[in-house]
């Protein structure tokens, strides 16, 4: 974080849609860390379990909501008949996590600063 910081000190990672980011998919920065630690973990268990590997998003009920109501609605269409075939198959999982639970929703940890703010979809 530190690192990063130094690097980009003018750059809000936060405010700015993760395809913006610098060096795409491979920026240093915290959002696209968690990123790359939940692929490497759904690599893990994959390859240990017999299942296949799924996608968990978690999100507190009012992202929940921003979610399914704004975001994937707002996708280009060919990225919102992907989401919506993914979550049928069972690829892609959306948790509503209680308001107790916050900490953990994708959007509060990393996204805009909290609710009522830009919303923006994470990346896949």
């Amino acid at each position: 974080m530190d690192d990063f910081e130094k690097e980009f000190p003018d750059f809000d990672w936060k405010n700015t849609p993760a395809y913006k980011h610098p060096g795409g998919r491979n920026c240093p920065c915290p959002k696209h860390e968690y990123i790359r630690e939940q692929i490497n973990f759904t690599k893990q268990v994959n390859e240990k379990g017999k299942e296949p590997a799924k996608v968990t998003l978690k999100f507190c009920p009012d992202h929940y909501r921003v979610y399914l109501d704004e975001v994937i609605p707002a996708m280009p269409l060919k990225y919102r008949i992907l989401t919506k075939i993914a979550l049928k198959l069972g690829a892609i999982k959306i948790e509503q996590l209680k308001y107790m639970e916050s900490e953990l929703c994708f959007y509060c940890k990393f996204g805009s600063g909290g609710h009522d703010k830009k919303t923006e979809l994470p990346p896949m």
